[in-house]
């Protein structure tokens, strides 16, 4: 039989009497996490991976734009000028620009039914291609153009080719209509100069966007600013 807890005190002493008692260690008080708004300068470090993602979608989007150009100019037009026109050139493939008589040899060779299929081309391929094509310079130039008035200056080229593209679509789908209108295809021959005009300034765009990139990765690189890179003393 068992001591009791008296006994237990009289013949080893008051604290055999007592169970040993461990000493609490005292909680760490939670960590509030800290605010984008309280970090300091060069605390706040970049997310590589949302920047790649978002560099990958633009790329996506330029090059559809670009692909869908080449298969618009290369393969629908030349079908239309073979196949539709029996060999008369599309007038929007004359980059400088086309004549009235050259307008009238065109609706002509296309008929009545190769009209209507000249100006269904102009309502679906000849549709997207300048809005792809835009959207594309336009993501391009917003993500690798920081300065923010240059940024406006080279978005304005895309946003004049969207538009002057629409506009020759339907100037040239009147042209084709009404061949004996001489203010017609003078008409739709400007803006297809134009048209032509400002995929050269497209072009220097992108070169300009993308030497602009090299040259800050080149600086970047000196100073030791890269991802991965040990910043120099």
């Amino acid at each position: 039989m068992g001591m009791t807890r008296a006994q237990k005190a009289k013949k080893y002493g008051e604290d055999a009497g007592s169970a040993p008692t461990t000493p609490r260690t005292p909680r760490a008080a939670p960590v509030r996490p800290v605010s984008v708004h309280e970090m300091r300068s060069g605390e706040l470090a970049p997310e590589p991976e949302k920047g790649s993602s978002a560099g990958i979608l633009v790329g996506v989007a330029f090059f559809v734009g670009l692909a869908l150009w080449l298969y618009y100019h290369l393969l629908v037009l030349q079908g239309v000028s073979g196949n539709l026109a029996g060999g008369v050139t599309a007038p929007e493939l004359l980059a400088g620009g086309f004549s009235g008589d050259h307008l009238a040899d065109f609706a002509r060779a296309l008929g009545e039914n190769g009209r209507t299929e000249y100006s269904g081309v102009h309502a679906t391929t000849g549709l997207f291609t300048p809005l792809l094509v835009g959207l594309g310079w336009l993501l391009f130039i917003g993500l690798n153009t920081p300065q923010r008035a240059r940024k406006w200056v080279y978005w304005a080229v895309p946003l004049l080719y969207a538009v002057v593209f629409l506009l020759g679509n339907s100037a040239l789908d009147a042209a084709v209509a009404h061949p004996d209108n001489p203010s017609a295809a003078a008409w739709a021959s400007g803006l297809v100069v134009a048209r032509w005009v400002l995929l050269a300034l497209l072009v220097l765009v992108a070169v300009l966007v993308a030497v602009s990139v090299v040259r800050r990765k080149l600086d970047d690189f000196s100073q030791g600013k890269l991802p991965g890179q040990r910043p120099r003393g």
